[in-house]
């Protein structure tokens, strides 16, 4: 009697410490990140040089890590010509007006295409609401286009002939380096609604070009 008392104080004694030493070595269940991998967006807004011009584009990114995406983006803007160049343009008109004794006028308008990669930071949050902040870099393409009214007449063409010879800073197109930084509010979370501000600068002949811009942009996570 006195052999299987003590034998079943064993055992009772080693079951809980088998069931201990089984709930220490039970693997852990990591939660599945259900971060997007990738998403598509377009963008629309205004952007201001010397005047205020529509501006359109689309985007393309790839998550690396959970806040840190790869964007590949186009942007089309209007009109990137900066007050320096205008101011230059109505100078030339005021020549011709003087020394040709006829009303003058001179207009230049920059549409421009700007592509560029970069870096986005995201705070990923989970009421919805994600701030951004982003770098980038990439080439500018912008043209120029003077144009001079000579007497109710357009005389562009052959503007040289009356003494006006326009440098490389008001004819184009040219490919220049173009780079920039942004920041903004992600709203929603498969369809999106991106609310940001960029200023992007293209290394425009003469003198720089900056341009400042507020986007409203859709798209969809995937």
């Amino acid at each position: 009697m006195t052999v299987l008392a003590l034998a079943g104080a064993a055992q009772a004694q080693t079951v809980p410490a088998a069931a201990g030493t089984a709930q220490k070595t039970a693997p852990t269940v990591r939660q599945a990140d259900t971060t997007s991998k990738w998403f598509l967006g377009a963008l629309s807004g205004i952007q201001v040089v010397d005047h205020g011009a529509p501006v359109a584009g689309g985007e393309f990114g790839i998550r690396l890590r959970r806040n840190v995406q790869v964007v590949v983006g186009a942007t089309r803007m209007w009109d990137v010509v900066t007050s320096r160049r205008v101011d230059e343009v109505n100078s030339f008109a005021s020549y011709l007006q003087q020394t040709q004794g006829k009303p003058a006028s001179g207009s230049i308008d920059a549409p421009a295409w700007v592509a560029t990669a970069g870096l986005r930071y995201i705070h990923e949050t989970s009421v919805g609401v994600r701030p951004y902040v982003m770098a980038d870099v990439g080439l500018g393409r912008v043209e120029y286009r003077p144009t001079f009214i000579l007497n109710a007449r357009d005389i562009t063409t052959g503007v040289s002939q009356y003494g006006v010879t326009l440098g490389r800073d008001l004819l184009g197109p040219g490919n220049h380096l173009a780079y920039g930084a942004g920041a903004g509010l992600v709203f929603g979370d498969k369809w999106y609604l991106d609310l940001g501000a960029r200023l992007t600068r293209i290394n425009t002949p003469d003198h720089a070009t900056d341009v400042r811009r507020i986007s409203i942009g859709m798209g969809r996570r995937f």
